[in-house]
């Protein structure tokens, strides 16, 4: 009996230092979430194929942001269609950490405490990392009016305040570009004595792409309209012609 005892000790203990060391941490947020199957998350995180960031990626226009009780502000970022990147940053505007990886369609950032949710928008799914880029959990968000409320209020808070700063991200390309713009080029922390700090800014490089991308659609319009004037007219001489042989006018 004692030597059974001493076979299975060592299972017994190693079962007990992992039971009061193992940590589960519940995902915090604003949507009202459901459970994902294993097999489900597995298909995720294979596809999304994630990767830490431990030095900062090239700085490009902000899609959306939020900023924990730190100051730690997160930023999504795109490149390309599936490419994505979120940033963290201080609120002095260094480079802290991010996470590159690939997603279909539109991408939010929420902040839980010092870990970070990450909602897929196309499939409905919320992933909470750490900051070493842990797959915590994921969850899924199924459709509702309260959920699409949040989803909202994530991809279109443009300025957030966190005790007595403010946060925000913005344009100052001209009212042109601002408006036609999908994303943002510059993040302003206002402290609380009113002074504005720019500590993020990539306004020159954004507008100056802006601008490149509208000349080179100019050019397409431009060429498709003055080749459709040019078959209109070439089109209207030649049915004339028709209808003078037609009438038996001859070809003239």
């Amino acid at each position: 009996m004692f030597k059974w005892l001493n076979l299975l000790l060592p299972f017994i203990l190693l079962t007990i230092f992992f039971t009061n060391t193992i940590e589960v941490k519940a995902m915090h947020t604003g949507f009202d979430t459901e459970e994902l199957s294993e097999e489900t998350k597995e298909r995720i995180i294979s596809y999304i194929q994630l990767t830490l960031l431990e030095t900062a990626p090239e700085n490009r226009g902000i899609r959306c942001f939020d900023v924990n009780e730190h100051g730690m502000i997160a930023v999504t970022q795109e490149h390309g269609l599936r490419k994505k990147e979120i940033c963290v940053y201080s609120s002095q505007g260094e480079f802290l950490y991010g996470y590159a990886f690939r997603a279909d369609g539109i991408i939010a950032v929420e902040w839980d405490h010092d870990n970070l949710n990450i909602l897929f928008v196309r499939g409905g799914e919320l992933m909470s990392l750490d900051r070493s880029g842990n797959i915590l959990d994921i969850k899924d968000i199924p459709t509702t009016i309260k959920n699409n409320r949040y989803e909202n209020e994530l991809l279109y808070t443009f300025k957030r305040t966190v005790g007595d700063t403010t946060y925000q991200i913005r344009n100052d390309q001209g009212p042109i570009l601002n408006f036609l713009t999908t994303s943002f080029s510059q993040i302003v922390v206002t402290d609380p004595d009113g002074t504005e700090r720019i500590i993020y800014d990539v306004n020159e490089t954004e507008r100056n792409k802006k601008i490149v991308v509208f000349i080179l659609i100019g050019i397409f319009v431009v060429h498709v309209v003055g080749g459709l004037i040019v078959f209109t007219v070439f089109s209207v001489k030649y049915f004339r012609k028709l209808r003078k042989l037609w009438n038996g006018e001859g070809w003239s």
